[in-house]
């Protein structure tokens, strides 16, 4: 024997089974297609977004592998990807005066190399080939 608990919404049944008295079939079936729908929407749109960074990926790898392979070496930084900072002059520090004539000699940190005294090969961008 079955137990029914009458509810103003719904009806409920013992075995927590819902059944919808204000929902009838059609309202059912759009809800199952919509569902069904976004549902591979967002699965497709997961794996596409996936799938195009993997292979931005493997497609940047490929690159420089090649250029490696085949490219010539920057003579700018003969293939060590850096050269010495242009702003301090390899120095780490650059002078820096607010007031003419001042008593006091000031040195702050470069603000290109961040006192590193080496920057990035401007010409070949830091991959050392071209």
């Amino acid at each position: 024997m079955m137990r029914y608990f009458i509810h103003a919404r719904y009806i409920m049944s013992a075995t927590n089974e819902q059944y919808y008295g204000d929902i009838n079939r059609a309202q059912k079936a759009i809800k199952s297609v919509f569902q069904s729908f976004f549902g591979t929407v967002a699965t497709a749109s997961i794996v596409l977004v996936g799938s195009s960074a993997m292979f931005n990926v493997v497609g940047r790898k490929y690159v420089s592998m090649d250029k490696k392979r085949n490219g010539q070496k920057c003579e700018l930084c003969v293939g060590m990807r850096y050269v010495e900072c242009g702003t301090c002059k390899g120095y780490g520090a650059c002078e820096w005066q607010p007031i003419n004539g001042a008593l006091m000699e000031r040195v702050c940190l470069c603000p290109t190399c961040s006192g590193t005294k080496m920057q990035k090969c401007i010409r070949c961008i830091g991959v050392g080939f071209l």
